[in-house]
């Protein structure tokens, strides 16, 4: 598990910006209507045929949403620049949709962003980490004693504006925290896993029977109970083995520890579980590769009820990359009948020249699937240089420049707490050539 940490550490901390060198040797294309109403910020909506309207809001990245009325956005303060890498610093604001007015949080200094709680009364964080040169002395100390993979997780009060020290485990660089409660929080270290509190009591803790380096990613908390004292309930995650293909999806029991299998797919990664629906990512090679490469790779969803019964195989007319969550491919709603996810023209099977992506709604009782909007449609006149620099290497093993179009970026998909709307961004403030191109949309669904 180290040295996957230490690995991924090095591969996150390049100069931002410059020219991107690789081999390019395959694509795998991956990575985050049911009657509703139409939310009260919205006076005299314009429902489209489709069922559903769309609302702009410029200059803002929204991460969650605190009510119907208002969303939590992020703003970029600063950078946060170390020997081999710069890391964007943003400050985080309460948003309002009727008034687009907001009050800021600018003492706040978040790197990663780790979600509001259910109560909204804190917001959970982690702040950049000081990473010497990589592989100086300095460097070496630091990761003999844990500092280099540790992140500080702060915890900022909404309502009076304190923060506050998060007590984790070292070695937390790349772990899960996920709130299951107004004050407690899932700690996930990929091999063992703990409930905490917002001041990092523990209240009870496990493995995952996994071996050495196989790791697993938290799919679904909401079974989870919070008792005061205790905790009880389960809450589902999938788990790889080390070098092998494939994912397992689990449950567990936080009181008893015992753990169930539910499912296995060699070609699935991420699951997300709200209410009694989990939908896991899948894709088929359809064939062998040729020169390392699956030509007719194809995706989809597998959309299955707690016991792993699957209730619908979904195939997607195209690819599909990340949508705003590090583990999964979907986003469900609050009670499980609609996933949003991004798709995005399979560069293997299409004109890799042309890239789009549409923001799309799984209807998971039936499977059928609803364009919501293309990215294409977002663009913003002002928006600058939309190409990527690589160097290729060609058949003779001579490495050759080439301009690509840059993928569009959508990201932060979050569902309301009602299922009656869904928000997204255009644009992310990490992104170094637009990164003044921020923009969100508020998806509101009609009855």
């Amino acid at each position: 598990m180290l040295g996957k940490k230490i690995l991924a550490l090095i591969l996150v901390t390049g100069v931002i910006g410059g020219v991107s060198i690789f081999k390019v040797t395959s694509d795998v294309s991956a990575k985050s209507t049911s009657d509703i109403k139409v939310m009260e910020y919205k006076p005299s909506a314009k429902i489209n045929e489709n069922g559903y309207q769309i609302d702009k809001y410029e200059n803002i990245e929204s991460a969650a949403w605190m009510n119907e009325n208002e969303v939590l956005t992020l703003t970029k303060k600063s950078e946060f620049k170390n020997p081999d890498s710069t890391t964007i610093i943003r400050y985080c604001s309460i948003y309002n949709l009727n008034t687009k007015k907001s009050r800021d949080f600018k003492n706040v200094n978040i790197d990663e962003f780790l979600g509001v709680s259910p109560d909204k009364k804190y917001v959970l964080y982690a702040e950049a980490r000081s990473i010497p040169k990589i592989e100086s002395e300095e460097w070496k100390k630091a990761l003999e004693s844990g500092d280099l993979l540790h992140k500080n997780v702060k915890l900022l009060n909404l309502s009076t504006g304190e923060i506050k020290d998060v007590n984790t485990e070292k070695l937390n660089s790349d772990a899960q925290f996920i709130w299951i409660s107004s004050n407690k929080i899932l700690a996930n270290y990929f091999n063992h896993w703990a409930v905490i509190d917002i001041s990092g009591k523990v209240y009870t803790d496990g493995n995952y029977n996994g071996e050495e380096h196989d790791s697993a990613w938290i799919s679904g908390v909401d079974d989870i109970k919070d008792l005061g004292n205790s905790v009880e309930g389960k809450f589902y995650y999938t788990q790889y083995k080390n070098g092998k293909e494939g994912a397992k999806l689990c449950s567990i029991d936080v009181k008893t520890r015992e753990i169930k299998d539910i499912y296995f797919d060699k070609y699935s990664s991420h699951a997300d579980k709200k209410g009694k629906i989990i939908i896991m990512d899948k894709l088929d090679n359809n064939g062998d590769a040729i020169n390392g490469v699956y030509i007719n790779r194809t995706f989809g969803a597998l959309i299955m009820n707690e016991s792993g019964k699957v209730l619908e195989n979904v195939k997607l007319p195209k690819g599909r990359i990340a949508s705003g969550s590090f583990t999964s491919n979907y986003i469900l709603s609050p009670d499980g009948s609609k996933a949003a996810y991004v798709e995005s023209n399979n560069q293997i099977n299409s004109n890799s020249n042309k890239p789009d992506a549409s923001v799309k709604v799984i209807d998971t009782k039936t499977g059928d699937i609803k364009e919501i909007v293309k990215a294409s449609s977002l663009k913003d006149k002002n928006e600058e240089n939309n190409y990527d620099t690589i160097k290729i290497e060609d058949k003779d093993g001579n490495m050759k420049e080439k301009k690509i179009k840059r993928t569009p970026c959508i990201s932060n998909i979050c569902w309301d707490s009602a299922g009656t709307a869904l928000s997204f961004t255009y644009g992310d403030s990490f992104d170094i050539i637009n990164k003044n191109n921020v923009n969100t949309y508020v998806v509101t669904f009609d009855k």
